[in-house]
This record gives C-alpha cells, structure tokens and sequence, in this order.
C-alpha cells in the first residue's frame, strides 16, 4: 500500500514493488484536490481512497511513503500512524546489493543499483535512491535521503532529517549534521553542521537551513 501517491516518486516506488513480483493493493491520496498534483499515469488504475476511507482490512497491509523530502516523509509518516497504519517493512529493490551484515530499520527504502556496504546502520525511514553507493560503516540518520548516485566512503554520519543530492560523494568519516543539504555534484570533505547548505568542489558553506525545501525533521 502506498501513502501519499499524489507524487512523481510514487512512479519510483511502484516499480520497486513490480520489480519485486508484487502488487500495490491500494493508494491512500491524503492531498486536497485543487493542489496541483496528480497520481503518476502508469498508477491511473489502481484502487485509491482518502484517508477517511481506510477501513480496518486496509490497515493491515505493509505501507511504504514515497516522498523524498525528509520533512515531508516525518509529517506523512505521522499522518499514516494517526490513521492507523503500523506496518512499515523496509522496501528493497531486488537489483539492489545490501550486505549481510546491514541494519535496516522500519520505513526503510533502497532503490534500484544501490550498494550498501558491511555493517552499515539505516535507522527510520532512511531513502536511498538509484544506483548510490554507501561504504562500510555509514550511519544514515532517520529520515535522510541519499540522491541517485551519490558515493559515501567508509565511516561516514549522516544526521537525521538531512539530504545528499544527487552524485555528491562524502569523504571517509565525515559527519553531515542533522537537516543539513549536501548540494548535487558535491564533494564533502569535511563535516557538514546541521541546518547548513554546502556545495562545491570541495563543499563549502552556502547558508543555513531549516533542512530541504525549508521544512525540517524534529531533532
């Protein structure tokens, strides 16, 4: 089941689960219908009802959020538990690599082409996007995206709420703090303070930051 498909990512997400030999029982639109946004065409078919709609049977079902803004994906998380969703199992791109000794935590997604390296930790509702690359060590904070190829080295933290655009690279043990934004194409070298955006080559500090799209992830 999927929560808040009124997004271009539900499109990602429903592929992941295709690719998975599985089905999506029910999409649960949560917007108003005047926002601006529409289900993706390739979902045009499938059951939709509001949130108001979910009945008991419904709420059984596995639930993934397929927003990559981490704000957005705290708030909705909290919606869909409010409406009484409680199963959040991690969704795994079967074409993703993700070692034996890798710690996924609820809410978890992996996109197609990623790589997770030996004893990596992804804590609540961590996404990865396609075809990133995390070393060994890493910590993922709750609620942190990873953009589509972007190379984390070894030891690496990465707070919770923050956001690494697509094919940044992080240096061996570098910490990016809670809500900060790595900018697209950057190379981190040193550690990130939360609520800051860095860009560059290497990274430098460009302003401070609520966390992406200004909306940020309790601390």
């Amino acid at each position: 089941m999927v929560y808040a498909c009124r997004t271009s990512y539900t499109a990602e997400i429903a592929e992941i689960i295709w690719r998975r030999s599985e089905r999506i029982a029910l999409l649960v639109d949560n917007l108003d219908a005047d926002d601006g946004t529409s289900i993706p065409d390739a979902l045009a078919g499938a059951r939709l009802v509001r949130p108001a709609g979910v009945d008991d049977r419904a709420r059984q079902l596995p639930v993934v959020v397929p927003l990559l803004t981490p704000g957005y994906r705290h708030a909705v998380v909290a919606e869909a538990r409010g409406v009484g969703f409680s199963l959040f199992p991690p969704l795994l791109d079967p074409t993703s690599v993700i070692g034996s000794t890798v710690s996924l935590a609820d809410g978890v997604v992996v996109n197609a082409a990623a790589v997770l390296g030996a004893q990596c930790a992804l804590e609540l509702f961590v996404h990865v996007n396609r075809s990133a690359s995390i070393g060994h060590d890493n910590l993922l904070g709750a609620f942190s995206t990873v953009g589509p190829g972007s190379v984390l080295a070894g030891h690496v933290r990465v707070g919770r709420g923050a956001f690494i655009g697509a094919g940044a690279t992080c240096a061996p043990e570098v910490v990016i703090g809670a809500n900060a934004i790595v900018g697209a194409g950057s190379a981190v070298v040193r550690d990130v303070e939360p609520g800051t955006v860095v860009a560059g080559n290497p990274a430098k500090v460009l302003r401070e930051t609520a966390g992406y799209r200004e909306v940020s992830v309790p601390t």
